[in-house]
């Protein structure tokens, strides 16, 4: 629990010190040849958010702080936890950090799948020691580049949707600050049904559904992220519905790719979310 909440403070930290954007341009782009991707996923076992009073779904990129923060969300995490001990049990065999590794292993089969070349990637329990991360920032002086990105994952309240929230950071070149830095949102309703029937569906077969969701929100977080590396440009306004603390709202963005089945936008701070379409 120690190290969880260690690494989540650390998201939030580099959340509220740095702009919440910043593209990789296009000369620092070239100069990469390979990268070394470093997964961090802090938390043994799913999170449960509870929305901070005054936050509006509406701010976008805000979410990704605002629903994790503030005495007032501990205090309702308080009162969730009836709900919480009787969701966890069932998933307590689902290790997301191991289908997240399956995912980054089919992206390394494929070239392809990411603009830049990956020369290794790992996916880790709690990010490394201060030394160790600064040294592997050094290394970048004559060494490939190197990214972090800070996962967590959630099944929002009444099981309605599974959420994975992830800040991505680029350093190269031995610069203390990284080239690239962006927050990805990924989503996939759930729900149906009540709780019982939720969860029998997400971990009927060895949890055949709930795997294949770890695995896919994964592959569509690296997606995004590469996407924006390679600098994909914005289309038209998009709209979906976003499940946060057990409500749907409607978010809107400007697109950027074209996915059957899900929407791909960006809001107005340069999140990137992916939402499944289908979504009530």
């Amino acid at each position: 629990m120690l190290r969880f909440l260690l690494a989540l403070t650390v998201l939030l930290l580099l959340g509220a010190c740095a702009p919440f954007h910043r593209p990789l341009a296009a000369a620092d782009r070239r100069m990469v040849q390979e990268v070394d991707v470093r997964v961090v996923v802090a938390q043994e076992s799913f999170m449960f958010s509870a929305q901070a009073p005054g936050v509006s779904a509406a701010t976008g990129g805000g979410l990704l702080g605002a629903l994790i923060d503030s005495s007032v969300q501990q205090s309702r995490q308080r009162d969730m936890s009836a709900e919480v001990q009787a969701i966890v049990g069932p998933l307590l065999d689902y290790d997301y950090r191991a289908e997240a590794g399956l995912a980054l292993n089919a992206m390394l089969a494929e070239p392809s799948a990411f603009p830049l070349k990956i020369r290794s990637s790992q996916v880790l329990a709690a990010m490394p020691a201060k030394a160790e991360h600064q040294a592997r920032i050094a290394a970048t002086t004559s060494g490939p580049a190197y990214m972090v990105v800070l996962l967590q994952y959630a099944l929002e309240p009444g099981l309605g949707a599974f959420t994975t929230r992830a800040t991505a950071m680029l350093w190269q070149g031995g610069n203390s600050a990284p080239s690239y830095r962006a927050s990805a949102i990924f989503q996939t309703p759930v729900g149906g049904g009540t709780r019982a029937t939720v969860l029998r569906r997400l971990t009927a077969n060895d949890g055949q559904v709930l795997r294949m969701v770890m695995r896919d929100s994964m592959t569509q977080t690296l997606h995004l992220v590469g996407m924006d590396m390679a600098g994909a440009r914005s289309g038209a306004v998009k709209t979906s519905r976003f499940n946060v603390n057990g409500s749907w709202v409607t978010l809107a963005g400007q697109g950027f790719d074209e996915q059957a089945g899900r929407v791909v936008f960006r809001d107005q701070d340069g999140a990137m979310y992916s939402v499944r379409s289908t979504a009530p």
